[in-house]
């Protein structure tokens, strides 16, 4: 199968959920023995060269890089404000230059499939269409429009829960827009598959994300008494659910467990965001090396959100590093494990509280569940294995071309 993957960042390093998700598919095509070419946009927040990347990644994947700049100019935010109805977070991703790469790919390659990493490529629907005949598929890795009206829902800001709910309403036009025009529908989880009611649902493919088995451990000696969190810090899912957890959660359980630690890691934090953290008392490491490392290191992973949408592909690495994880039920959507056994969820203040007491007191069961998250991902989310049911799929649709 020839396969060109699309993408509005690069997928390496894999450092947070989105570029994971995109190199697990991209590795696992390659390593099935499909051609997999990789057209990704080169930005100010994902701008490694392509020189950078290892001989693994190069060897049997076919690399091309385009510059955009994709910075808020917060002129052509108020006048897209005032004068589009497209959402400005999806419009700073379109660039001539990016078109014409894709266009000069696309004529002098032959495809059977295009797919599309998230919504924010498909504006260059038009341009493919002009140029192949290959299938077109959009992998979905969230329902976009849902993360912006969670996020109207839970800002107490009148401002930014108006402006939230514009970009919600413009962000929902546009998805449904380019569910019109691609051939086939490769969303995360089955939840975004049925709110999206893809046209032809024959034509829908839910494809979790994937851990390699042979990166799954077991359980290992780390820090003792330390929660900890990792995320990238400048989406506003996760700084809201960060703060909420220091507030609510963190500053009254240090009351009865003050010999427990939080150590926070995180990417892309703005200097007034860094300032909040150090407010409470947690450990901020800002950006580790290795995430992997770092979540091997610690105890219990926190992961408190109220916003957003589609799979949380940090949990997925947390449990594959057999860690006891503790998220909301927004947090767990799209992953099949049962509280109690391979994960906790509460959804509120007092159950984090709870849940957190009963852990810090009975710590036997944290190395319980941890195995547990290690054994629940070996067997439902293999990478090798949801990969050739993918290509299963791709392969019965390119046979009725």
């Amino acid at each position: 199968m020839r396969v060109l993957v699309v993408c509005h960042k690069m997928p390496y390093p894999p450092n947070d959920g989105g570029a994971i998700a995109t190199l697990s598919m991209i590795e696992g095509f390659a390593q099935a023995g499909d051609e997999v070419q990789v057209l990704s946009m080169q930005t100010y927040k994902h701008g490694i060269s392509l020189t950078k990347l290892p001989d693994r990644l190069t060897k049997q994947i076919t690399w091309h890089q385009q510059w955009i700049n994709t910075k808020i100019n917060y002129f052509e935010l108020i006048w897209n404000l005032l004068f589009s109805s497209k959402p400005y977070n999806a419009t700073r991703f379109y660039s001539r230059a990016f078109a014409e790469k894709l266009k000069k790919i696309v004529t002098n390659h032959t495809f059977d499939v295009i797919q599309l990493e998230g919504l924010y490529v498909t504006p260059y629907l038009s341009e493919i269409r002009k140029y192949t005949k290959a299938l077109i598929a959009l992998r979905a890795h969230n329902v976009e429009y849902e993360i912006w009206e969670r996020l109207a829902a839970n800002s107490k800001n009148i401002v930014k829960r108006r402006y939230f709910n514009l970009l919600a309403k413009r962000m929902r036009r546009m998805e449904f827009a380019a569910l019109a025009e691609i051939d086939l529908l490769v969303p995360i989880t089955r939840r975004d598959a049925d709110i999206l009611s893809f046209k032809k649902p024959e034509n829908v493919f839910v494809c979790p994300t994937g851990i390699s088995s042979d990166t799954i451990v077991e359980t290992i000696p780390a820090k003792p008494n330390t929660l900890f969190y990792i995320g990238a810090l400048d989406w506003l899912p996760n700084q809201e659910g960060l703060l909420w957890f220091l507030e609510q959660v963190w500053k009254k359980i240090q009351i009865n467990f003050p010999q427990w630690k939080f150590v926070i890691a995180g990417r892309n934090a703005s200097p007034g965001f860094e300032q909040k953290l150090r407010r409470y008392p947690v450990s901020y490491v800002g950006q580790v090396v290795n995430a992997r490392d770092f979540i091997l290191e610690h105890n219990i992973m926190v992961v408190p959100l109220w916003s957003g949408s589609g799979m949380r592909i940090k949990i997925i690495e947390g449990m594959a590093c057999s860690k006891c994880v503790l998220t909301t039920s927004l947090g767990a959507e799209g992953i099949a494990a049962t509280s109690g056994t391979d994960i906790f969820i509460g959804n509120s203040d007092t159950e984090f509280i709870s849940i957190l007491s009963q852990l810090f007191e009975n710590q036997d069961s944290i190395q319980q569940v941890g195995k547990n998250a290690g054994k629940f991902i070996q067997e439902k989310y293999d990478n090798q294995q949801l990969i050739a049911g993918l290509r299963a799929f791709y392969t019965s649709k390119i046979r009725h071309l």
